[in-house]
Order: structure tokens, then sequence, then C-alpha cells
């Protein structure tokens, strides 16, 4: 067989072999590769090892297109013969030694994996199934980099080739993607000004008769924050964090208590789905946290990023969540509720501040931490859903349960700084009575009952609650959102600041905190993955109570 291109090896059991030279085939294996013996020559000393079918043609098809003199015969025929007599030597040695059985002999140590291979027609080319001979390479670039993904690929037929991008779509070649394919078999993926929705993994699939393999790699763009710093991911979280146990779950991540190696110190990660939020989302959530610095505030420690999700290093808050420590713990009063509301308002009045609206205050984003004095600290956590408000209209998604969205958020207007301040409002309902205020059969009816404000204070639930803390819950839970007053005038309330000798401020007595545990035993098996939509058409579809 003639050889029809250079080739250089790349492997341990391959050899280098240049256009012209000729090669008899001693074997085949499925992945097109041939075990070839190339005779001496003054270039070079006789060799045996495997080579690409692709580079290989018939000696007598190119002959006959070659013109004369190109060709030297005497040469090819002493080559050939020799060639010749040492596969007759090989064969009468092989059989003399019992290795030849039924048409197989074994190859040589070392060659093809020593794997049994067929001797072969040297004048025929086997059809086999694709592979990859260079497979795809992870790749980093910058924030508008042009990017190249390659690899090389060998079959035949020849292999045809399809790219497959990060949400599992076939490219074509367009402005963004350029697709390349040689005749050498290397395929290219070219991407112009790579931003961060090109983040994520691409595979190649190569596919003919025979068969059909893929290669993957994943695209890491490296963002840029707000502030024009860059978002640096780590690698290698499991040599820096040990697993303890899960915390809870939320509509795209899980957050675990892990244990930092090398520190006696727990660490709280919010591990971020790949599969279910891109990283442009997760990057927003950690610009936030980055500029972020407030006792009341969960604080970030680190970023990782592992094969299935984006990891955020947080704060460990030791108390847990709110409710399960006030469930634990007992003896709630009007006066520890407004404790724990200042709190909350001393990190709503923070965030106002910087004109970031949380959007996503709830029970289950609200921690307890005891701080340097063993006194309990209401830290707020979450910000996937925050955002910084500009001088543009906001309107933000309904997700899931809409137990503490405020009304405009549930018809799909814009929200603003005082949305937190109506959940914030439903909060305190829950804390002091066990119950949520707006909670209906479905999901609907609940939205309805919110921009209806249809709520009130049963006898039951509110035993031993004061006039104050009922009038503090309808100053927050007003329709229009430019009635409710902000975090800052909120901290000012009398209900607040209150203190023991302020008599009749607040009730006194320990409140009943048993419907608690089916609102958090609810809570946790509720999903809040499902959006929410059409709910404005059907209030308005609904008669006026």
């Amino acid at each position: 067989m003639l050889v029809t291109q250079d080739y250089m090896a790349v492997k341990e059991d391959e050899i280098s072999v240049s256009q012209g030279e000729v090669v008899q085939i001693l074997a085949s294996n499925q992945q097109n590769m041939f075990l070839v013996f190339r005779a001496a020559t003054e270039q070079g000393p006789a060799a045996e090892g495997w080579i690409p079918g692709f580079v290989l043609g018939h000696t007598s098809a190119i002959a006959a297109d070659c013109p004369e003199g190109s060709m030297k015969k005497p040469s090819s025929w002493h080559t050939s013969l020799r060639i010749r007599k040492k596969s007759e030597k090989k064969e009468k040695e092989a059989k003399k030694d019992g290795k030849l059985e039924n048409g197989y002999r074994k190859s040589r140590e070392g060659l093809a994996n020593k794997v049994s291979v067929k001797l072969l027609n040297p004048n025929y080319i086997y059809d086999v199934p694709p592979e990859f001979l260079v497979p795809l390479s992870d790749v980093t670039c910058d924030n508008g980099d042009g990017v190249t993904l390659r690899c090389k690929v060998c079959g035949r037929p020849r292999a045809a080739v399809t790219w497959k991008g990060p949400d599992q779509s076939n490219l074509t070649s367009n402005g963004h993607f350029s697709i390349a394919y040689s005749d050498t078999g290397e395929a290219t993926l070219r991407i112009s000004g790579a931003a961060s929705e090109d983040d994520g993994v691409y595979t190649c699939v190569a596919t003919n008769e025979l068969g059909s393999v893929t290669s993957s790699a994943s695209l890491r763009v490296l963002a840029v924050s707000t502030c024009g710093i860059r978002v640096s991911w780590k690698d290698n979280f499991e040599s820096h964090y040990t697993e303890v146990v899960e915390l809870g779950r939320g509509r795209f991540s899980v957050v675990k208590r892990c244990d930092q190696q090398g520190v006696k110190r727990l660490v709280a990660v919010k591990q971020v789905n790949k599969k279910l939020m891109r990283r442009d989302r997760v990057t927003q959530e950690l610009n936030l946290l980055q500029r972020l610095q407030h006792p009341n505030i969960v604080s970030l420690i680190d970023t990782y990023e592992t094969p299935s999700s984006y990891a955020l290093v947080l704060e460990m808050a030791d108390q847990g969540r709110l409710l399960d420590y006030i469930v634990s713990w007992g003896n709630l009063t009007e006066e520890k509720v407004a404790c724990y509301l200042k709190d909350i308002l001393e990190a709503l009045h923070y965030l106002h501040n910087c004109r970031i609206v949380h959007l996503d205050v709830k029970p289950e984003n609200l921690l307890v931490a005891n701080d340097s004095s063993g006194q309990p600290t209401v830290k707020l956590t979450d910000f996937g859903d925050a955002v910084q408000l500009s001088s543009l209209p906001y309107v933000h998604p309904l997700l899931g349960s809409p137990e503490f969205a405020s009304p405009e958020l549930v018809l799909g207007e814009p929200v603003s700084l005082t949305s937190d301040l109506w959940s914030l409002g439903v909060v305190t309902y829950v804390l002091l009575s066990g119950a949520s205020p707006f909670l209906d059969e479905s999901a609907e009816e609940t939205c309805l009952n919110i921009c209806r404000l249809d709520f009130s204070f049963p006898r039951d639930y509110f035993q031993g609650v004061g006039q104050a803390a009922r009038d503090f819950i309808c100053l927050l839970l007003r329709t229009d959102p430019g009635r409710r007053p902000p975090a800052g005038l909120c901290l000012q309330e009398a209900w607040l600041q209150a203190g023991p000798a302020d008599g009749p401020a607040r009730a006194e007595g320990c409140l009943d905190t048993s419907r608690l545990v089916s609102f958090i035993d609810r809570r946790k098996h509720q999903t809040d993955a499902r959006a929410i939509g059409g709910v404005r058409s059907f209030i308005q579809g609904r008669p006026s109570a």
C-alpha cells in the first residue's frame, strides 16, 4: 500500500510515515488503524507499527495516474520483494511456534493493546466505525475572546460530523459559530466573541454507517462583574471541602453543610445545578454578594465550579433556619419577634440604600447565628432573585408558591424596593400566628387573595397578640407599593422600638408555636419550581368579593 500523505505518530505503538512510501499491511483493528511494516530506506531503518487508514491508498491506482519516471519501478519492485519475503518468513515462524491459528495471529507485545487481530489482504482497506484520534479539550477564555474547539476524527467510510451546544441543540455556521471539517479529519468549532451565554459543554458527534462516537469538552468564559472585576471560579472543590449533610433545597440549587479541610470551620455551600441555571444568572448573584458586607447578611467566602454545579461557599449560620430555631427553643414572645424583625429590617435597609431589592424574603431565607456574645442574630440569605434597580422598570417572573409575593409581582407589574416590605409583612403574620395570611387551595386562589388584600386576624390564631403588632402587619400589607413605608421608617415604629418599660406597646406572655410546626412541615414538601402564568386573566375573570 502507498502512503498518500505524511503522518506523525501520536501514540507509543504508532510509527511516522511519509508521502510516497510503500508499506505492507499486516493487521487492522476496529478503529480504522492498520498495523504496517515499512522497509528500511536511506532515510531510516525498518519499522513496524500502527497508522490510520486515511493516509493509505492503493499502489496500483496511484501508479497509473503518475507520470512516467515519478516512481522508480526497480526500487518499488525490490521493496515489495523484501516485504513479501519478510512476511512469508514471519508466517512460517508463527506456524512453527504454533502461534497462528484459524487465520489469526497475536500482535506484537505492546501493540494494539495486546488484542488478537486477523491478517488482512494488504490490497483492501476495511470499513470501520469512527474514532477520535485527538479528542476535544477543555478551554477557558475571557469574555469577548474568540475561541476554537478542535478534534481529529478517523473512520471508513468518512464520518459525518455534527456539533451540539450546551443546550444540546445542533449548531450551524453563522456569524457567531464557524464549523469546519478538513480532508485530514480535523473538525473545528470557532466561536467569535465568546460571552457568558456560550459557557458550557460542547459535543462533537462523528457518525458513519458502522457506528457513532462523541467527544465533549467544557468552555469556560470568565465573566466580568458590573464593577469590572473578573469573576473567578476555582477548581478542585472536593480537595478543599468535605460534604457533611444537606441543609435544604431550592428551585435550582441544594445547600449543604461542608467541612473546610485543614481548617476546623463549617461552611454552607450553595450548589447551583448547571442544567437548571446558566452561568450568567449565577454570576449575577455572585456580583451582588461580592459587594455586600453587613452583619445581617450571610457573607460570601469563595466560589468553585464542579462538573455538575456552581458552588458558592457561604458563611455558616450555626443555629439554622429562623422558624426551626423558634420551635426548638420555644417561649416565643412579641418582644423576641420584634428583635428578629429588626435584624431583617436592618438588612433590607442596607440593601435598599444600594438600590438592591431581594424579591425572595421568606422564612426559608432567614437564618440564625449566635454573635460573639452568644445572642441570636438573624441573617438574610439567597440572593438568586435579587436585582439592582435602575431607572428602567423591572418585572420579575413569578415562580412557585406566591405566599410571600407582593401584588405587583403577582400581576406582572414592575417591582419596587417596598416589594420586600410586603413580604416582610407576611413573614410577621406567620411568626405571630403560625399561619399564612393569603394561602388558599391553589396558587391562583392565593394570588387572588393577595391582590384583593383578603386576610384577617382570626381570634384563635392571634390570641395573646397585641393591637400594635397587628397594626404593624397592616402597615406593610398595602396593595399600593408607594403607601408602604421604607425599611428605615419601619425601624422607627413604636412596636419595634418599645422596651420592657413601655408597658402596653407589646402584649406579654408566650405565643402559641404549635401551628409553626405544621407550617414548617408543609413548606418542606412544597416545590417552588413551577412558573405561574395567566394570573391577571384569572383574577379579572373572577367576580369581585
